[in-house]
């Protein structure tokens, strides 16, 4: 896939979401390393199984010139896509005035304005010949990434959310960083029972002291509750990890168990594009 269009109209943005979704990426590619590229991709010196996806705008002075042949030259290598980025004139001087950015094509002194003009005209051709055109005038980046994997889907693997959940002592600190954190210092503690006292969340014996109080299931059910209804809405806003910790005293019973019941729980009933990871911080402490 070749990613292009105006400047300031979402080209990184693009890339950076095919990027997620498993493509090799190179942003700013020469013309004449494209073939370069393929050949190192053909030889299996550069790894591209879920394909290749390169940035190529006027940054690249020869590159609207060039554009046509570099297609046509390499149609029986590889099926290639491009995907044009365009925005309103307003809405990019904006950004650029926004971002404190210099327009690629503010060289000889050109006005901001005369350079997004001469943007325009110098990929127009490219633009005709687009085989997909995003439009990002009212769009966040977030709505452009989205756009992007949406277009893409039945091409691209799935971008997944990473959800890693940490139990952890509240004696050796709170867990850093995290997104959300859930004490459950006020289950009875099986340290005070003296045949669980060396015993860990992992023995099913802790386990069973833990949740046979009402409150600990009340707990539980909530968290997991929580969890089944944000996780879904977080992957759709675009995030790509989540940080959960679940704190008790000295992390080693009461989280424990929490965070491998949770765990055990959203595995047993995945969610679509979450993987999960279970770590217990300080159950050796």
């Amino acid at each position: 896939m070749i990613v292009t269009g105006l400047s300031g109209a979402g080209n990184s943005t693009a890339l950076a979401a095919l990027a997620d979704s498993g493509m090799y990426c190179i942003d700013n590619l020469p013309v004449e390393l494209f073939g370069t590229t393929l050949g190192l991709i053909e030889s299996g010196r550069i790894a591209a199984d879920f394909g290749l996806a390169v940035g190529m705008d006027v940054r690249d002075r020869s590159f609207a010139q060039r554009f046509a042949d570099l297609k046509k030259d390499h149609a029986d290598r590889a099926r290639i896509q491009v995907i044009f980025m365009t925005a309103d004139d307003a809405v990019i001087a904006t950004r650029f005035s926004t971002t404190r950015r210099k327009h690629p094509l503010m060289r000889a002194g050109e006005t901001l304005s005369e350079a997004i003009a001469l943007d325009r005209q110098l990929l127009g051709p490219v633009e005709e010949v687009a085989d997909v055109i995003f439009d990002t005038t009212n769009w966040s980046p977030h709505q452009l990434a989205r756009a992007v994997e949406h277009h893409f889907a039945k091409e691209l693997s799935p971008r997944m959310l990473h959800v890693s959940i940490t139990s952890f002592g509240f004696k050796y600190g709170p867990h850093r960083p995290v997104d959300m954190m859930f004490d459950v210092r006020f289950v009875e503690n099986p340290y005070f029972v003296p045949e669980l006292r060396d015993k860990s969340g992992l023995d099913i014996e802790v386990r069973d002291y833990v949740f046979q109080h009402e409150n600990a299931q009340l707990m539980f059910s909530k968290i997991e509750d929580l969890l089944r209804f944000l996780l879904p809405l977080f992957y759709r806003e675009g995030k790509h990890y989540l940080r959960v910790g679940i704190g008790c005293s000295g992390g080693r019973h009461r989280s424990v168990t929490f965070a491998e019941e949770l765990g055990s729980a959203l595995a047993k009933n995945p969610i679509a594009n979450v993987a999960l990871t279970v770590i217990h911080r300080d159950i050796d402490q």
